[in-house]
Parts: structure tokens; C-alpha cells; sequence
């Protein structure tokens, strides 16, 4: 039988997550010197109440929680595994399951395993984990749905996310300081996407949030006009009104796209490097 392991970073909707052939490890967030199991250990608004004074970081997830997610889903009757992960160009985490799972399979010669680097995060890991189940519930084969993925990954799976603040990536390094000063100065909001190499990269940016998410969707909309969407997604962080009527908002221009709509809160651990207020869309291409 066929089961799915993931990080935490995937953002499944609970419908998905809590499936008996879904087995989600938590990454690690790291909040001043003590570190804690995202999900588990703390909640999201315990980090995002951090966060309005301080910064944090993520770690990649326990190598014995990864562990344990194959001899978990091994023992619930599952041989075929297929592993997906945040991409290997934002963390190490892809590399850290590939490795343990290989040492997991040498030792059970009835173990099949199949690692799908996302080449995204967030929506853009759960459209490909709900493509997989599909497959699987079709009755495909793992090789054919790991291939499959592979194909998917970083062209297919689109995403595009609009944050409030520049100062978590420019604390992270990965804006200049200068421009993370600059922006938050004129009020400019990024919008960012990961591109086809697995990379955050700057798509655009607007003068205000609601115009950055208004540009988002269009980016989103041009991107995908004409072709068949098997999916779409949509995140977001915080609960606040602004971000909750614009959430809405989106959803409204997107949910003509396909019946399949992917939602919910990101995880932490994206948390802590965006700031409460994030909305992300995504679709996947058939």
C-alpha cells in the first residue's frame, strides 16, 4: 500500500493531514534559544506573539521525528512511500528525509520509497500532495506518481504570495537591507513566487497590501489563463480584519479557476519569515 510522508511545511488542509495514509513531521521553530516542534510544542499564535519583538528561525525537523514517520507508517501496513518536501533550494529538509529514508529501506528489503523534491512550499507542496492522492485513490502505481510529481514540480505548481513587512526577510538576508528599509519606508509590499529552480524570487511589489494582493491575483490569473487547473490554493497568516476581508476577496476571483480549492493558516515555520498578514495563491496545471 501506498502512504505519504511530508514536513510540516506543506500546509495540508486537516482533511488531508489527518488521513491514515498521511504522516506529517514537524519542523523545528526555534524561538530565542529554545527550540520546539511547530504544531506540537507550540502554537501559531504563540509564535506570532514572539514575533511582534523579536525575531525567530526554523531548523530542519528531528532526524529521530523523521524516523519515526517511516516506522509509523511501515507498521500501519504501508511499504510503498512516497515522500514530499519543501524544496531543496530553501532548506535542507528534502536531503535530511532522502537520507533517512534510504537508510530506513536498506534495512527493509520490502520497503519501496520515492522522494519528490516540491521544488515550492506551502500551497504549492499541498496541490501536489492532493495531486498524488488523487493518483494513488485511482489506482496508479508509486513510480508513476512520483514521476508524475517530478513532472509537476517548479512548472506546474504555481504560487505567489504577497507579505505586509519587509523586515523578516531582510533580517533573513534575503532582501538588502537598504531596499528592506527603503520599502517598508514608501509603504511597498512584495510580491514574491518561487521560480522554477526551487528559489524565493521578487515577482513585483505595489504601494500597499491591498494593491500588492490585487496584483498577486492578477499575476496568478494571466499565468494560468487557458490552461485546465486541476487545483488552486490559498494561505494566509494572522486573523486580523484587513487580512481576513482580503483573503475573501481573493477567494472570490479564484475559485472560478477549479471546484478543488486547497485553504487554510500557514505554518509556522513560514510564519516566522513573513510576519502575520501573508496571503499566498497558488494553482496546479493539469
Amino acid at each position: 500500500m501506498i502512504g505519504i510522508i511530508c514536513d510540516s511545511i506543506v500546509d495540508l488542509p486537516l482533511e488531508l493531514a489527518e488521513r491514515e495514509d498521511v504522516y506529517i513531521v514537524p519542523v523545528m521553530v526555534v524561538l530565542g534559544e529554545k527550540s520546539f516542534r511547530e504544531g506540537v510544542e507550540i502554537s501559531k499564535a504563540e509564535v506570532a506573539d514572539f514575533l511582534d519583538d523579536n525575531f525567530a528561525r526554523t531548523s530542519l525537523p528531528s532526524p529521530g521525528d523523521v524516523m519515526k514517520a517511516f516506522e509509523t507508517m511501515y507498521a500501519r501496513g504501508f511499504d510503498e512511500l512516497l515522500v514530499v518536501n519543501l524544496s531543496g533550494g530553501l532548506s535542507g529538509t528534502h536531503n535530511l528525509f532522502k537520507t533517512i529514508g534510504e537508510q530506513f529501506a536498506s534495512e527493509r528489503k520490502s520497503v519501496v520509497i520515492e522522494s519528490v523534491d516540491s521544488l515550492s512550499l506551502s500551497g504549492g507542496i499541498a496541490m501536489l500532495v492532493y495531486k498524488a492522492i488523487k493518483m494513488k485513490e485511482r489506482g496508479d502505481s508509486l513510480r508513476v506518481i512520483a514521476s508524475d510529481l517530478r513532472s509537476c514540480a517548479g512548472i506546474k505548481n504555481i504560487v505567489f504570495f504577497t507579505l505586509p513587512t519587509l523586515k523578516y526577510l531582510k533580517q533573513s538576508g534575503r532582501i538588502g537591507r537598504l531596499e528592506g528599509s527603503v520599502g517598508e519606508i514608501l509603504n511597498v509590499k512584495p510580491i514574491g513566487t518561487i521560480d522554477s529552480s526551487g528559489v524565493f524570487t521578487l515577482s513585483g511589489k505595489a504601494r500597499g497590501m491591498k494593491k500588492a494582493v490585487e496584483k498577486m491575483v492578477d499575476r496568478l490569473l494571466d499565468t494560468v489563463k487557458g490552461k485546465k487547473v486541476l487545483c488552486v490554493a490559498l494561505y494566509h497568516s494572522g486573523d486580523d480584519s484587513n487580512t481576513v476581508s482580503l483573503v475573501d476577496w481573493v477567494r472570490t476571483k479564484i475559485s472560478s479557476l477549479s471546484e478543488n480549492l486547497l485553504a487554510g493558516e500557514l505554518s509556522s515555520g513560514i510564519l516566522v519569515h513573513g510576519g502575520k498578514g501573508i496571503i499566498g495563491v497558488g494553482a496546479l496545471i493539469a
